[in-house]
């Protein structure tokens, strides 16, 4: 199960130290895609399923066990409502086992109000519970909240580290380097590089590279743009559908309660229409970050150490090469304000230059 937890040898030496006998809070800390999320996982399986039962272990790596319990922001702060709704998770008796772990992702978006309301909880929760924050900016929890929690650090992962993880998952040598050159250090972001997003940031590079300086190839490229991204949504879609089958008919073989069952299935439904909204705009993100790298490599030179491994280096003169990475620039800005995602994906590449034959 640990495996899944890459390069971080002694952060899952003391979490599984730690699981043997849990206190009643953690604080897992480290970079984004450092493996933050599946080392909170994998302690919350130890915590509750200590004889290794796999089928336990299984439901809270995908989470689905009802007996580990995870919130995520809501929008850009956690507020008082959502700490409400904590609390009172926190206080439940488990349904399955003799301990339950309640985890909150990204805790440093927490405000003052509802990390104040949450003090009480961490410090002092139910015998039977374990609270569990994870974050990556720990310097914007308050100091109060911090104090209360026994503290564990991930490390930054190197290429070679991500790179070999990928082979170990089943990926080729050549698509596992392109992948750990891509990902900047995370682990979840190379992964997704050799599904959906690699897609995703193959559309996205491709229309730059397909563009001629008219209207018309812009409008093309803009197509292409889009018909990757319904696809790649398409494809998350379809993975939900089957994870609430899936978790529909685990909970009925177990002999869950009517009553049981519904709420675990809202719960499953409302965390996935989190994951659909995030992931529309990560995927856009994600296609402007590439289109960055590629004017990069360009004004880098032809010598220099690439990013893009797959692509040739375009033929754009510097000064062009700035303008692009402009461009991307302020549609990242203009992004942030929700604007009509076609339009603005037309605007971008109605600006950006032809690349020369």
């Amino acid at each position: 199960m640990w495996e899944r937890v890459v390069g971080q040898e002694r952060a899952v030496a003391l979490l599984e130290t730690a699981a043997q006998r849990p206190l009643h809070a953690y604080l897992i800390v480290g970079p984004r895609g450092s493996g933050l999320e599946d080392a909170a996982r994998c302690f919350a399986a130890e915590v509750i399923a200590p004889d290794g039962d796999d089928r336990s272990r299984d439901l809270v790596l995908r989470g689905m066990h009802p007996d580990v319990v995870e919130f995520e922001p809501e929008g850009n702060q956690i507020l008082v409502a959502q700490a409400d709704a904590i609390i009172r998770e926190t206080h439940r008796a488990p349904i399955e086992g003799e301990r339950k772990v309640v985890a909150l992702f990204e805790a440093d978006r927490l405000n003052e109000a509802s990390s104040n309301k949450l003090l009480k909880t961490i410090e002092e929760p139910p015998a039977r519970s374990t609270v569990v924050l994870v974050t990556s900016s720990p310097d914007e929890l308050l100091d109060t909240v911090r104090s209360r929690c026994q503290r564990i650090d991930l490390a930054p992962l190197p290429e070679a580290s991500i790179r070999e993880a990928l082979v170990a998952d089943g990926a080729s040598a050549d698509a596992a380097a392109l992948a750990a050159r891509l990902a900047g250090g995370r682990l979840d972001r190379g992964r997704a590089m050799l599904g959906a997003l690699g897609a995703v940031r193959g559309a996205f590079v491709g229309a730059a590279a397909s563009l001629d300086g008219t209207a018309a190839a812009a409008m093309c490229a803009a197509d292409d743009v889009g018909a990757a991204l319904q696809e790649a949504m398409g494809e998350l879609e379809a993975e939900h559908g089957a994870e609430c089958e899936e978790l529909a008919a685990e909970l009925e073989r177990a002999g869950y309660p009517e009553r049981s069952r519904t709420a675990l299935l809202r719960r499953q439904a409302e965390r996935q229409k989190r994951h659909h909204r995030r992931a529309r705009r990560e995927f856009i993100v994600e296609g402007l970050t590439a289109l960055e790298s590629v004017y990069r490599d360009a004004l880098a030179g032809p010598d220099a150490m690439r990013l893009n491994l797959d692509q040739p280096v375009f033929r754009i003169d510097a000064r062009a090469c700035a303008a692009a990475i402009d461009a991307c620039g302020e549609a990242r800005d203009a992004f942030e304000f929700n604007p009509n995602e076609s339009l603005l994906l037309e605007r971008l590449l109605l600006h950006l230059p032809a690349v020369r034959r």
